[in-house]
């Protein structure tokens, strides 16, 4: 994953070394200010930036986090189906889609006014889809990441971008302190005795592979990662496996980002084999803001407290997390949930209520 992620960032300098040419019909420019994004380029960006197109969907939800939600003029159709998003800001459903099937809609852009747009290393080092950006004048910021310390990169350059530092080095703080809790509990668990999971994002066959954040937030949970163990490479955007391969892993457990593939593996006969399946020991994870074991997550600590706690349930006794959530959701994201919606949240079920798009 480092390999590729060097040959990405090789790509943007490259594209980065080009200036557009020709007029712009995009935004009129202000106050502006210097920053360095994801890409580690550095780009001139509004000094408040008043109306951004998140054409990436861990941005707007990092954007909620920093309280600047009401500044988002386009998003993905997944963010528009958040439950907790819609909560925030309930204007989001009706918010433009400018950037679908990894294609982005400059008019939609230009119709929207977007001072700003958030972008992937994906389409940051697509040629045709920065010269759109280009062409109009809209400048971009990267803000992609890998790791959990790439995604704590990622807070901090959004701070920088919305004059937010103080509250992104506060949550980045927060989640290095869940992890640090995390790590304490689970300090003399062998790693011989972690037990073998097989993680399923979003499809019940895409999975995880080496170099994904998934993998990093399962160890952390003492918890072994079936399918990175035994060689998946990740895939880009996505990583398959087959039933085939699953079978000859046999895992202890399963893990899943939907409730309807958990309902799917435990009731399709051509799962019915498998150890897991037999003993019941399939799960939905927690969907919050976002997924918390999902590859965009930007919540990737809560991720490794709710795995943690699923397979060590005896060494968080003392743990209560549905208050561990409430107050996480009230003191970063402003909203005050009640039992029934921390309920919902931890049970991975009906947190996408739209008809927009998956994610």
């Amino acid at each position: 994953m480092k390999k590729k992620i060097v040959s990405i960032l090789a790509v943007l300098v490259m594209l980065f070394s080009v200036t557009a040419c020709g007029s712009s019909s995009g935004p009129a420019k202000g106050a502006a200010k210097i920053i360095t994004d994801c890409a580690g380029r550095t780009v001139e960006i509004p000094e408040e930036p008043q109306r951004v197109a998140c054409l990436y969907a861990s941005t707007a939800h990092m954007m909620a986090m920093l309280d600047e939600g009401d500044k988002i003029v386009g998003a993905p159709g997944g963010v528009k189906s958040d439950v907790l998003m819609q909560m925030k800001y309930p204007q989001i459903k009706e918010t433009a889609t400018p950037y679908q099937e990894g294609s982005i809609n400059v008019e939609e852009l230009l119709r929207v006014e977007a001072d700003m747009a958030l972008v992937r290393y994906s389409t940051a080092s697509n040629k045709g889809e920065v010269e759109k950006l280009e062409k109009v004048g809209i400048p971009y910021v990267v803000v992609d990441y890998t790791t959990i310390e790439e995604l704590q990169n990622a807070i901090d350059v959004m701070g920088k971008v919305f004059n937010k530092e103080e509250q992104a080095q506060k949550y980045i703080q927060f989640q290095k302190d869940t992890i640090e809790m995390v790590n304490g509990k689970l300090k003399d668990v062998a790693e011989e005795n972690w037990p073998s999971v097989y993680h399923s994002v979003n499809e019940a066959i895409r999975t995880d592979g080496e170099g994904d954040i998934c993998g990093e937030i399962m160890n952390l949970a003492a918890v072994k990662n079936i399918s990175i163990e035994k060689g998946v490479q990740a895939g880009g955007d996505k990583t398959y496996t087959t039933l085939e391969e699953i079978y000859k892993w046999d895992p202890f457990a399963f893990i899943a980002n939907e409730s309807s593939v958990t309902d799917y593996i435990l009731s399709d006969s051509k799962w019915e084999g498998l150890t897991a399946v037999k003993n019941k020991k399939v799960y939905t994870l927690p969907v919050g803001a976002t997924r918390w074991c999902h590859p965009g997550s930007m919540e990737a600590h809560m991720g490794v407290l709710a795995v943690a706690k699923l397979f060590y349930p005896d060494k968080f006794a003392d743990m209560d997390l549905e208050a561990y959530t409430s107050d996480y959701y009230q003191e970063y994201f402003d909203l005050k949930l009640d039992h029934k919606a921390v309920k919902k949240i931890l049970s991975g079920e009906g947190m996408r209520m739209s008809n927009s798009p998956a994610q």
